[in-house]
């Protein structure tokens, strides 16, 4: 299985869904796409692949979108997932629309907070609304990070009920704990220059105005002497609300020291006495959670995603948005009170090992792909031991786990060129047909493989179009509209002569990789011949390419005899070959 996870930038898939990247490798390939960048080398020493997006960026522009639309598309027709999981703003809108354009099966999206909220501008909130409506329509599922955010979804009915659930968020409590944090405090400390007197405060977030750190600058000069503000996080040019370098001259004038990027937080916050996030919009800040989970009380604002971090009075305080008088007096209340810090810090610590463990979340997002896979027909590729297949007659039911089937493993063939939803239809009127025959090898409840053919083909097709041709045509959009198409449908459908005119064929026939080994070829190949004989059938045709020598050795050791070659298809050389009673 191929599961791609789509971001902006490579930051976002080191930081926030490594986890889930490093998750996806136990059922496949897994692979990152976003802009290149700094993080690229340690995600594919991680194993995962990355496909870069060199359009792509933060900032909304126009022109850069619509160029990395195009390298979107273009990579999603190369790679072909079978998933696409998007993480919006941006790449949750454009990519849920194209993921499902581009024909990949199954498409996730996580909404890590809405765009807009409750205080936004009415314009602003119809835009972001109906945009995440529309996009919702393109998608399988929707994770929503945030409470708020799904009761919002759900009542405005922005997305399909069946489509939402609640994913949280979370972290390595592993390595973001009270214990490893006490060990890191000594060293980090004398490293930052931070006496034994000193309280300090520590923020982690990008350098923009939305973080709150204009109302951070403005309150530390309302700070004592005693305390030591310090603010972690990189430059971030391509979003419109960067900082600007006058707000960066007061915060150092103020005290504050910027570290920029670090990757040894856990050290930092070991480091830390309180922790600080005066965020104008999250969806369910990590950066809070780390600290959280590190044993540091908390002073956030109280916006969505802030409140599901801090219990106001108990493991931390909330402040209003924009206000940096209410923030400096939150701070300082901590600050004069130890006692207070390590009760706060206390309840911080159990807060988070209750609920931000990362793991959770990877259960509920593996777990959502299961649950697509087998509606979609698609779990016979998640590569886990097969036991002995059971063989059955297929019932309409079956129809999609086949198309898919031919779809990934035929996918050289006419047919495959139409799409999952032509051939649905298809292998459901063979299924139902008195001339089909269609049998599945299924092993736990999933269909690892599949054989079909007919007593007769030409009257098999003849009652195909009479009965579906309507419905084959809108399946058909809008490959339909390509000339090609419809030559390929129609040396298809007057195929049936060939070396030897034989009305029975062997149509198609596919194993999934992982039942291979079992011999499950020949046994569905010797249950097909022995249904046809049932019904009086002495001869049985297979077309088959004439470059695929296994499929060609599959078919003599099952007695089939090559009777003479032709070309359904100009240009494509098959082998006819014969079985006979």
């Amino acid at each position: 299985m191929k599961i791609a996870h789509l971001t902006t930038v490579d930051l976002s898939l080191r930081y926030l869904i490594l986890p889930q990247l490093e998750a996806a490798l136990q059922w496949g390939d897994s692979v990152g796409i976003s802009a290149p960048g700094a993080y690229v080398a340690e995600l594919e020493e991680r194993g995962i692949r990355h496909v870069a997006l060199p359009a792509s960026t933060r900032g909304m522009s126009l022109g850069s979108d619509l160029k990395t639309m195009r390298q979107l598309w273009k990579v999603l027709k190369t790679e072909k997932p079978h998933i696409l999981h998007t993480h919006n703003p941006k790449p949750g809108v454009y990519g849920r629309v194209l993921g499902r354009l581009a024909g990949v099966p199954i498409v996730v999206n996580t909404v890590h907070g809405l765009y807009a909220t409750p205080d936004s501008s009415p314009i602003k909130r119809g835009v972001v609304y109906s945009l995440e409506a529309l996009a919702s329509r393109f998608s399988d599922a929707e994770l929503v990070q945030n409470p708020e955010d799904l009761e919002l979804l759900r009542r405005l009915r922005l997305v399909a009920p069946a489509k939402l659930r609640l994913l949280g968020n979370g972290v390595d409590l592993e390595r973001f704990n009270p214990e490893r944090a006490a060990a890191y405090r000594q060293a980090t400390r004398a490293a930052l220059g931070i006496h034994s007197d000193d309280v300090a405060v520590g923020m982690v977030g990008r350098l923009v105005a939305e973080k709150g750190i204009p109302e951070l600058v403005d309150a530390a000069s309302d700070l004592g002497p005693r305390t030591r503000v310090f603010v972690v996080g990189p430059h971030d040019p391509d979003k419109s609300d960067a900082l600007e370098s006058e707000v960066l001259g007061r915060g150092r004038a103020a005290g504050i020291e910027f570290l920029g990027m670090r990757r040894d937080v856990e050290a930092l916050y070991g480091a830390f006495d309180l922790f600080v996030l005066p965020s104008h919009r999250e969806g369910f800040p990590r950066a809070a959670m780390e600290a959280a989970a590190s044993g540091l009380p908390l002073v956030l604002t109280d916006i969505r995603g802030c409140r599901q971090v801090v219990e106001h009075g108990v493991n931390g305080f909330l402040v209003p948005a924009r206000d940096s008088v209410t923030l400096a007096q939150a701070i300082t209340s901590l600050v004069d009170d130890p006692e207070l810090r390590r009760r706060m810090g206390e309840a911080s610590a159990e807060k988070a090992r209750l609920q931000f463990d990362e793991r959770r979340v990877v259960e509920i997002v593996l777990e959502t792909y299961r649950v697509l896979t087998e509606n979609k027909g698609l779990a016979w590729i998640i590569d886990e031991p097969v036991d002995s297949p059971v063989l059955r007659s297929a019932t309409p039911a079956d129809a999609t786990s086949i198309a898919r089937l031919h779809l990934d493993l035929i996918d050289t063939g006419f047919l495959s060129s139409l799409g999952v939803g032509f051939l649905q239809l298809l292998y459901r009127a063979l299924i139902e047909s008195e001339h089909g025959s269609v049998t599945v090898a299924e092993t736990d409840g999933v269909i690892v493989g599949f054989i079909a053919g007919t007593d007769d083909t030409r009257a098999f097709y003849r009652q195909f179009l009479r009965g579906s041709l309507p419905k084959a045509v809108w399946r058909l959009l809008p490959s339909v509209v390509r000339p090609r198409t419809w030559k390929g449908m129609w040396e298809t459908l007057r195929y049936g002569g060939g070396a030897t005119p034989v009305a029975s064929e062997l149509l198609s026939m596919a194993v999934a990789p992982r039942a291979q080994r079992l011999g499950l070829g020949s046994l569905l190949v010797d249950t097909l011949l022995a249904q046809l004989e049932a019904r009086g059938v002495d001869r049985v045709k297979v077309v088959v390419g004439e470059e695929n020598q296994a499929a060609v050795s599959l078919y003599l050791s099952c007695g089939y005899e090559v009777s003479g070659q032709l070309e359904i298809h100009r240009g494509v050389a098959s082998l006819e070959m014969i079985w006979k009673a």
